[in-house]
């Protein structure tokens, strides 16, 4: 009678076999992201262009180009943890990639901050108030498809950390948003683009984690 009831199971699990569906490799999907991010960053830039006075502001060690690399460091590194954790035995390239995004939006925003304070020479304000809201806001609108294409990826490999992949995504995404707003922005303020650039991330991962966490876990599901 067991092998009868065997054989039937066996013929159910048979009649409607599912395929396995193969994960990208890690690097293939962060590939994506850096694609979407440098689309989006040339796209604005083209019809926005540099922030005043241009490419002089990328000229030798100064803080608009320490912000930038910082930036875009955190950024890729934060996706790369995001996408790692979503990846059975990555954990390890997770902890890293966050040890990454760290000390490079901390170090950047640390030298251009001392770079800022050894060449001003007035009394320069370090917050301006309601002024530096648009900057903001439009840096997390440049995080909306980066961080939509994160959690898709993340979604389609095998998030069995859904909280701490949503967060990572967040913040990688708001980081490579405030890239692009960074980049174009038109903001007066020397210390702006210093201290409102580098908590736009940290304002991000707040903001963005929740809608990325339902994506992650709807599409898991699905």
């Amino acid at each position: 009678m067991s092998h009868d009831v065997t054989e039937e199971l066996i013929r159910r699990l048979a009649r409607d076999p599912r395929p396995v569906r193969r994960v990208r490799t890690l690097r293939a999907d962060l590939a994506r992201v850096a694609a979407l991010a440098a689309a989006l960053t040339a796209l604005f830039l083209a019809g926005r262009g540099l922030r005043p006075p241009g490419v002089s502001l990328l000229a030798g060690s100064t803080p608009f180009l320490w912000m930038a690399l910082g930036l875009a460091i955190a950024g890729l590194a934060g996706a790369t943890a995001a996408l790692a954790f979503a990846r059975p035995g990555r954990a390890g390239t997770g902890l890293a990639a966050i040890g990454v995004a760290t000390a490079a939006l901390l170090g950047a925003t640390a030298v251009a901050s001392a770079l800022l304070s050894s060449t001003l020479t007035g009394d320069e304000p370090l917050w301006t108030g309601a002024r530096e809201i648009p900057c903001v806001v439009g840096s997390l609108f440049f995080s909306l498809p980066i961080a939509y294409a994160i959690g898709r990826l993340a979604a389609g490999a095998a998030p069995m950390r859904p909280v701490l992949t949503a967060w990572l995504a967040a913040a990688g995404a708001s980081a490579l948003g405030g890239l692009v707003g960074h980049l174009a922005c038109r903001t007066p303020g020397a210390w702006h683009i210093v201290l409102t650039h580098s908590a736009v991330p940290l304002v991000g991962s707040v903001l963005l984690a929740l809608p990325l966490y339902v994506l992650v876990t709807r599409r898991r599901a699905g």
